[in-house]
């Protein structure tokens, strides 16, 4: 055991000899070569670049070697990872180019509108095959964010124009990236907030109504993903989209969710139900009024809250339904006639005996203005409310014969949300009807031959300071758009900013 343990010492010193020689050596770096460093540098790799498809990725950052200047002794590697949480970046989704300064066009594959990514340029001395990297986060931003959606009538076919928070404009939207046509363009319906009904990835919904068929597009790209008939169980037998759109509800944290769906078709009802069971959820059959029947004809507008997610007006019976979003026998919503307690002297919800003409909501939230005509042609203000307590079960709250020339024969009209006002145009003159007081004042007139098309009510200008009024026109050969700025009293001033190059502007819609 002694001898074994000496080897063993012996041998150990003997290492330990050739070791510190070695370390010794080292210091005098004799016989060693140096190494070419090569560094990248640039501002833009520090936050995350945003870029619009169509715009091209632009690159270059500064490139520094330690032992050279000569380019052509490195190669050059862009490459594209997806930047989700869970991305290990171990395969690349693309190369995307193999120069120094990269110059990219954003159009379609490896990226996605909306995604965020990674882009990687990795520099290779030749010679000794050692990299160096630079990470750029790049998020491929949505042009078409926040702004006006303008829908056109192009003799009978549909397309869309933009306008931009800038106030720049962009046509042929819709042409550009859609080749099925877009017949009898009528209605835009925008849903701002998540739904999620597994037909397609939760988000924002955006619809547009035409007279042989509606159809879904992309919220963000606005190209087609599916045909009208596609959204429902069983498709109905007549196609007449009227109204396309969810009413919503609020979390504690104040977002919005979808609630439910309701489409008017035909003058019929059909639901839909985000939660109300598994899978995939599309519009059902046509609901059916109390009686167990379809004999009615729904005016194309809905109002929602939270005691009555869809309240609507039929036009036949001449009353308010409320809709319940699901019955087993039909596979369908149901209408429902409102509980006596829910109407006061006021007027009777389900006993109205007059035709809806336009409904919109009022200056109140969960309050609503809907514009009637009687049997003797006069106009009528009935104003209700979506939300009730049981201690507060009354939903109407007032009813009045209107001080308002010419709204009977209205080209378009939209509700103030801020003011208790009603806007409304006759040719070529908007009129701003006052509901507190009963009358209505002449606001604003455009020249003779100017006919006023579509009018919107935004609570909030793009740049979030105001309320705006934004109304379009058409002259019998160019449309037009005009911003115009609401007080805080509801007063019309000049309009701010004019558009024109437009076809006939037949729906508008903020969209953000």
């Amino acid at each position: 055991m002694n001898t074994i343990y000496k080897k063993f010492t012996g041998a150990a010193l003997l290492a330990a000899v050739f070791l510190l020689a070695g370390c010794h050596k080292d210091k005098s770096n004799e016989g060693l070569l140096e190494v070419n460093e090569v560094k990248l540098a640039d501002p833009k790799a520090t936050g995350t670049l945003s870029v619009y498809q169509g715009q091209v990725l632009n690159l270059k950052p500064v490139l520094s070697q330690t032992l050279s200047d000569k380019i052509d002794e490195l190669s050059f590697q862009w490459s594209v990872y997806d930047n989700t949480p869970s991305s290990p970046y171990v395969m690349p989704e693309a190369i995307i180019s193999n120069e120094y300064e990269l110059k990219y066009l954003i159009s379609g594959e490896p990226f996605t509108l909306g995604q965020r990514y990674l882009v990687r340029l990795t520099v290779t001395e030749k010679s000794t095959g050692l990299s160096s990297f630079l990470n750029y986060n790049v998020e491929i931003a949505n042009k078409y964010g926040v702004g006006w959606l303008i829908l056109e009538d192009k003799a009978g076919k549909g397309d869309l124009s933009f306008v931009f928070t800038d106030n720049t404009v962009e046509h042929g939207i819709y042409s550009d990236r859609n080749t099925a046509v877009l017949t009898g363009p009528k209605k835009l319906e925008m849903v701002p907030f998540s739904i999620t009904e597994d037909i397609s990835a939760a988000g924002k919904r955006l619809y547009i109504l035409a007279e042989n068929g509606s159809q879904e597009y992309n919220y963000l790209t606005m190209v087609k993903k599916f045909d009208y008939s596609f959204l429902f169980f069983g498709a109905p037998s007549v196609i007449k989209p009227e109204l396309m759109n969810w009413t919503s509800a609020e979390l504690n944290s104040g977002l919005r969710y979808g609630l439910l769906g309701v489409t008017i078709n035909n003058g019929k009802v059909h639901t839909n139900l985000t939660g109300g069971f598994p899978g995939v959820k599309k519009w059902g059959d046509i609901a059916l009024t109390p009686a167990g029947n379809q004999n009615y004809s729904l005016a194309p507008f809905a109002s929602g809250g939270s005691t009555y997610p869809v309240v609507v007006y039929d036009n036949t019976s001449k009353r308010f339904y409320y809709v319940r979003g699901y019955s087993p026998t039909p596979v369908a919503g149901s209408l429902e006639a409102f509980p006596t307690d829910a109407s006061s002297t006021a007027f009777d919800m389900n006993n109205v005996g007059m035709t809806m003409l336009f409904q919109d909501s009022a200056d109140v939230v969960k309050n609503f203005n809907a514009v009637m005509k009687s049997n003797d042609n006069q106009p009528y203000l009935l104003q209700y409310k979506t939300q009730s307590t049981t201690q507060a079960p009354n939903i109407t709250i007032k009813k009045v014969q209107m001080n308002a020339p010419g709204i009977i024969g209205y080209t378009a009209a939209t509700s103030s949300t801020t003011t208790p006002h009603v806007y409304y145009s006759t040719a070529n003159t908007i009129l701003r009807y006052e509901t507190s007081s009963n009358s209505t004042v002449d606001a604003y007139s455009f020249p003779a031959g100017e006919q006023v098309t579509a009018m919107k009510y935004a609570k909030y200008s793009p740049d979030k300071i105001g309320a705006r009024l934004v109304v379009a026109t058409w002259n019998g050969t160019e449309g037009k758009v005009y911003f115009f700025s609401i007080n805080s009293v509801g007063d019309i001033g000049s309009f701010t900013h004019s558009f024109g190059g437009f076809a006939k502007i037949v729906d508008l819609a903020y969209k953000y």
